[in-house]
């Protein structure tokens, strides 16, 4: 009894019964039709994708027996020869087991006669990669000038491995992974010519399973007919795959969203029981997420009818959004995981109980909690006052119509526009201010015990202030140039913008607006991110200052930061090197050997103190 398996019996003998591959379609037929061939071809791709397919109808279209056209007949001698392997003219190489050069010269043996039966002669070499690098030179020559009637086709899953001598000889075509549909719908018309009972949700795990490959496809499709009995059911091929079936997938997101975690433990032992791998089960678990996901942003029509099975929909409703988006990240980086776990089971189950451990904040966080901490200060917000935790959501800062943007204002000067020119409706963003006098909502404290004095109405300092995650503030004082580099030094800022405020000098502080003049030498810094940052911390460590503005300009070496840290770190240096040559034992070593000390080769130790030999 002989059996001639799926991927045999079904694969393409024309170009119009290609599945996946358009483009290299397309490419192959216009050659054919403006009889403009190339002599040599690659075709290179992943397995089970047509690379050998392909090459054999192309040879077919040249010697068919009708004619050379796109589309050959597929029932002359020549075509029928080439699809059983019995063509003279064909000549197919497996290089994975011909690698030795001598194998290539003898095959190049017989280029210049011409072809037996018909108009080409076709050299089809399978694993082209394989070959060696002498194996290569051999053919290098031939590859390049041919004779007329020769044609190359050369297929290989790794097209980097072949030298780029080669490459450049050929016409390459890249044929792309498959996807699951066009898998999927290869399958049921296959089914039906077989004349097999086959479920679509089936077929859609063995298209996802074969990972776009139509040849393993069709591998696990004679596997699951042998496996249901001339029958293709999801929940044998679930069982076959090592998988879990839609239900049961289900029935462990139910339990999730209801936080049960005896349901949750005992279904996932009931897919082990059954043989199902855990890598599996969270991949069909992120795939049901993945579909959540998609009905709740787009709805149910966007998902396939067999990719939605009974108590999704309900689903969707059941898990807010955020929650379906963490529970897939959840799953994916678990899998991931699973090598690391003591064992794969322990994996699964540590994996979905995480799903219930941890929640968004939102769905997390009890609204008594968030009523008792309302008092208190919560996160900077953008435009610069304290947001408490459970308020609805913070005021961010946004420019007037008019205002002008950075680098916008004809005198040079980069402004930052101003959080909120009048106080804010609500208390919760309200930025505290040690000048206003003491009303504070009663849900919230006072920041100071006692007020300070309104500021006189001429001028209205800019005060220093605390932020929640920043060094304690210092005393409060209002700002003035020679105090600025401390100031900057308190606010602990990082990066673009604590670069931008260290270089600076502080210009003039009033009414609410923050002038600074930095160096010229590092306008560089001047980015929008970094502008907004830097306006964002002042305007939460200031209280009063409203708006920033900076200048470019030669900025005083005394008045900023970065100057005061180089004229400390010079005297700390000519200290250094005044001891180090004060030491008895240096000047003894310099008097006997007649050296001097190399400038710049003392260097201060931590604290500021230095010694001999450092």
């Amino acid at each position: 009894m002989s059996y001639l398996v799926l991927a045999r019996k079904w694969r393409p003998r024309k170009f119009s019964e290609v599945r996946g591959q358009p483009h290299a379609v397309r490419a192959l037929s216009n050659a054919i039709s403006t009889q403009k061939v190339h002599h040599a071809w690659l075709f290179a791709g992943t397995r089970g994708v047509g690379k050998t397919t392909l090459a054999r109808i192309l040879a077919a279209a040249l010697n068919c027996e009708a004619g050379a056209a796109p589309e050959p007949c597929g029932k002359c001698g020549s075509c029928v020869g080439i699809q059983e392997g019995s063509f003279v003219d064909l000549m197919e190489v497996d290089a994975a087991s011909r690698t030795k050069v001598e194998q290539t010269r003898e095959l190049l043996e017989n280029v210049q006669y011409a072809p037996t039966e018909g108009r080409c002669k076709i050299y089809l070499i399978d694993e082209a990669h394989m070959l060696s690098a002498s194996s290569f030179n051999a053919l290098l020559k031939t590859l390049e000038e041919p004779p007329p009637h020769v044609k190359f086709l050369l297929a290989t899953t790794e097209p980097r491995r072949l030298p780029v001598t080669v490459l450049s000889r050929c016409l390459q075509i890249n044929l792309r992974a498959m996807d699951s549909e066009t898998i999927a719908g290869q399958l049921a018309d296959i089914c039906k010519g077989e004349e097999v009972n086959a479920e679509p949700g089936a077929l859609a795990r063995i298209a996802r399973a074969a990972g776009g490959s139509m040849r393993d496809a069709l591998s696990l499709l004679d596997q699951a007919i042998a496996y249901g009995g001339d029958a293709v059911r999801e929940t044998d091929v679930a069982d076959m795959l090592g998988g879990t079936d839609q239900p049961s997938i289900v029935h462990l997101l139910n339990a999730i969203a209801a936080g049960d975690g005896e349901a949750l433990l005992g279904g996932a032992r009931e897919l082990r029981e059954r043989l199902a791998d855990p890598a599996n089960i969270l991949a069909e678990l992120a795939s049901a997420l993945q579909r959540l996901a998609l009905i709740q942003a787009v709805g149910a029509g966007v998902v396939d009818e067999d990719d939605q099975p009974d108590g999704l929909a309900p689903l969707a409703e059941a898990l807010p959004a955020d929650q379906v988006q963490l529970l897939y990240e959840i799953a994916i980086q678990g899998r991931s995981a699973l090598p690391l776990a003591p064992d794969p089971g322990l994996g699964l189950e540590m994996t979905l109980l995480r799903m219930l451990a941890f929640q968004p904040d939102a769905a997390a966080k009890p609204v008594q909690e968030s009523r008792k901490d309302a008092g208190r200060p919560g996160p900077v917000s953008a435009g610069g006052g304290l947001r408490r935790t459970g308020d609805s959501e913070p005021e961010v800062p946004r420019e007037e119509p008019g205002s002008a943007s950075p680098g916008s204002r004809e005198d040079g000067a980069h402004v930052l526009p101003a959080a909120a020119r009048e106080p804010a409706a609500s208390s919760a963003t309200e930025p505290v201010e040690a000048s206003r006098p003491p009303d504070p909502p009663p849900s919230a404290k006072p920041v100071e015990a006692s007020p300070p004095p309104d500021p006189p109405p001429s001028a209205e300092p800019v005060e220093e202030g605390g932020m929640p995650g920043s060094p304690p503030p210092m005393a409060k004082q209002t700002l003035a140039a020679d105090a600025w580099p401390e100031t900057v030094r308190g606010l602990g800022l990082q990066g673009l913008p604590g670069e931008i405020a260290a270089h600076s000098e502080l210009v003039e502080a009033k009414n609410g607006c923050l002038q600074l003049r930095l160096d010229g030498q590092h306008e560089n810094l001047l980015t929008d991110d970094a502008l907004k940052e830097l306006r964002v911390a002042l305007i939460a460590a200031l209280p009063a200052c409203r708006e920033v503005e900076i200048e470019i300009a030669g900025a005083g070496q005394g008045g900023t930061l970065a100057g005061r840290d180089r004229e400390a770190e010079r005297r700390r240096q000519q200290r250094a090197e005044r001891e180090f040559r004060a030491d008895p034992f240096v000047q003894a070593s310099l008097d006997i050997f007649g050296n001097d000390i190399e400038i710049g080769s003392i260097r201060p130790i931590d604290g500021g103190q230095s010694s001999p030999g450092q």
